[in-house]
């Protein structure tokens, strides 16, 4: 019997062609789930279609889906994060490989972070305020925006993305440190790599902090009061990562009592964060819509990812970025 792959994600009409394909070309059929369907109606259909198949593309499967999918061994999740995929106790405990597009996003939030510590160092938001009243307020004498060279970036959880950050920040000359859970590997970039038990010397040495570490069980609320009571009060924070690695109402408590100078936030417990949220009223948070990753080429590099996949699947060979189902990435 033919293996069978399930599309779940969305997919242009040229990749839909491209993975058909190469489906065909190894003996498998191919069922696209219309991004049209929604609601009870798409989840219906999945259950029907799932108990046969093969290889998922798409990241976002029901406990009683997966359950259904006897015959499952791969999924492919078009994206970085698979903290909610993992949240299914049999996936744990099941033989069915996980990949992920982890790195595929890494450049563009490594310029949306480079974009939100220029921003706040040379202080072009409150610029913008005044160009907004047709005022001239120029800041040559008091309250001058601030150098990057010789600062400190502290990026927490040091992997693609991490190491992106890095890249741009060497280039405006920026002194780099991280943190890590293995020190396995030396990196050049870095003026010091910390171990993930020694966070707070982060946190005290730095002067920009990016929280760019995976969501997991022992991740999430990683950074709450008692972390930004460690940071200079001069610091600035931004968090690319997930809302849940930070204790929100505390975060919001030490930004009130100026812990910090302030956050860019992409990220958030809730999302989309609640119009009653603190968070919007902060004059010193950016606030972006969890877009941090969003780039022009996303969508047909994470599809041309998996059919490189799939292409490995096809022909025997080890898959690439197969995520580590009890670490969580």
């Amino acid at each position: 019997m033919p293996g069978k792959l399930l599309c779940l994600s969305g997919l242009t009409s040229e990749f839909q062609d491209k993975i058909r394909n190469i489906a065909a070309k190894g003996g498998m059929l191919i069922t696209f789930i219309p991004e049209t369907l929604k609601g009870d109606e798409r989840d219906k259909m999945i259950l029907e279609e799932i108990r046969d198949t093969e290889i998922i593309y798409g990241g976002f499967l029901k406990e009683e889906q997966f359950v259904a999918a006897h015959l499952l061994r791969w999924i492919h999740a078009p994206f970085a994060g698979v903290n909610r995929i993992l949240e299914i106790p049999q996936l744990l405990e099941s033989e069915v490989i996980l990949t992920n597009a982890a790195g595929i996003m890494a450049g563009a939030l490594a310029d949306q972070v480079m974009g939100y510590i220029i921003l706040h160092a040379r202080d072009l938001l409150e610029q913008r305020e005044y160009q907004k009243q047709h005022k001239w307020v120029s800041n040559w004498n008091q309250n001058q925006p601030a150098a990057l060279a010789g600062k400190t970036l502290g990026i927490i959880g040091y992997g693609k993305i991490g190491r992106e950050i890095a890249k741009r920040a060497c280039a405006f000359d920026m002194r780099v440190i991280a943190t890590k859970r293995t020190l396995d590997v030396a990196y050049p970039e870095l003026d010091r790599l910390y171990p993930d038990t020694e966070l707070k010397n982060l946190l005290a040495e730095s002067d920009y902090i990016v929280l760019a570490a995976p969501l997991t069980p022992q991740t999430k609320g990683l950074i709450g009061y008692a972390e930004f009571e460690v940071m200079k009060r001069t610091a600035y924070f931004i968090n690319i990562a997930r809302g849940a690695l930070v204790k929100e109402a505390e975060m919001v408590a030490a930004l009130k009592d100026s812990l910090l100078s302030g956050a860019a936030l992409d990220v958030f417990e809730t999302e989309p964060l609640p119009e009653d949220s603190p968070i919007w009223e902060l004059s010193n948070v950016f606030i972006t819509p969890h877009s941090s990753g969003s780039f022009d080429g996303f969508l047909p590099s994470t599809a041309e990812f998996f059919c490189q996949n799939l292409y490995r699947w096809l022909n025997g060979e080890t898959l690439l970025n197969i995520v580590n189902k009890r670490l969580g990435y």
